[in-house]
């Protein structure tokens, strides 16, 4: 761990349902909330000068297939943070869901300043632009604010 981790490790989150959690460990949770629908992803961050960068890690269950009488394993996405063997029922349960692993991505990269963590563009540049919130007439910005 660097002193810059620790100094940035924390809680993160913006008027838009996200949250990121920058652990000291250099792992990182993102949790995006609205209405009904939810998403989750962990993974690994670094950090370079004053960015930011995410990297999702998906977490995987095995569920058996069972055709003519020949069994094989396939990965799915896990619907919680443990990698497990599920049955056949959980996997549709899991697919009906309206909330899952991955189903909002988070941002690739971040810059940061004064506690705040800015979108980056394709271009490398701060994302300032204002956006309509789902539920509302009114625009934000979409930075994360750190709790205290």
């Amino acid at each position: 761990m660097t002193f810059g981790q620790k100094k940035i490790s924390g809680k993160y989150s913006n008027k838009f349902g996200e949250e990121i959690e920058l652990k000291m460990d250099s792992t990182f949770v993102y949790n995006w909330k609205f209405d009904l629908a939810s998403s989750w992803s962990k993974g690994k961050w670094s950090l370079k000068n004053d960015t930011i960068f995410l990297k999702v890690i998906p977490i995987m269950d095995t569920t058996k297939i069972v055709e003519k009488n020949k069994y094989s394993d396939s990965l799915i996405l896990s619907s919680d943070q443990k990698a497990s063997v599920i049955e056949k029922d959980e996997l549709i349960t899991n697919a009906l869901s309206s909330s899952g692993q991955n189903r909002q991505n988070p941002p690739t990269k971040l810059i940061i300043k004064n506690e705040r963590l800015f979108r980056l563009t394709e271009n490398n540049k701060i994302d300032s632009k204002k956006h309509k919130h789902p539920s509302s007439s009114k625009k934000y910005q979409t930075f994360f604010i750190k709790s205290k």
